[in-house]
């Protein structure tokens, strides 16, 4: 009787200990999206300026800037796959910017503009360190999914594996692609 006792207890601490494991795994994974999610806020922001000063300062095409606009707010739908996609798509549609000043004299001379885009650039950056911080949390959660003896207990209390933020197959082929001549 008393080892079913202890059996039962060690039973009930490992199911404590892995339920923990999984909450504590499954919070970073929370707290590494809000890190990209912030970054890919101030991107929006900084769009937002960047599209008003390529409309007061040049004849650059009407519908890029609005389609920019439109991924700008699919940026901050909330939604995590449609945010990853909309932030490709801009960021594909951001490399013929950085060229634009070279067109026009006057944003060459517009120190608001070139601030603008060294903004971008570094925004950027900082998404892409996000981005690799949540991917490897949601690496160390799925691992916690498949790791006996998680995986027993994770099937149990409904665990499900979560998405990492890869790059979209739009982004992958332009990346393949690109050319010095497109930088």
């Amino acid at each position: 009787m008393r080892l079913l006792i202890i059996i039962i207890l060690i039973l009930i601490l490992v199911i404590i200990v892995c339920y923990n494991s999984l909450i504590r795994k499954k919070n970073y994974i929370t707290e590494a999206w809000a890190s990209i999610d912030v970054q890919l806020k101030k991107k929006a922001n900084v769009l937002t300026n960047v599209v008003d000063t390529l409309k007061m300062q040049t004849s650059y095409e009407r519908e890029t800037l609005s389609q920019i606009m439109n991924m700008r707010d699919k940026m901050l739908s909330g939604d995590k796959n449609e945010a990853i996609l909309a932030n490709d798509k801009i960021s594909k549609m951001m490399t013929p910017l950085f060229g634009l000043a070279e067109n026009y004299p006057q944003l060459q001379a517009n120190t608001g503009f070139l601030k603008l885009m060294d903004h971008i650039k570094d925004v950027e950056e900082k998404i892409a360190y996000a981005r690799n911080r949540y991917n490897i949390a949601v690496m160390n959660f799925n691992s916690s999914l498949q790791i006996f003896p998680t995986n027993l207990f994770a099937k149990l209390l409904r665990f499900k594996p979560e998405q990492s933020y890869e790059i979209s197959d739009v982004e992958r082929e332009y990346s393949d692609n690109l050319r010095i001549g497109d930088l």
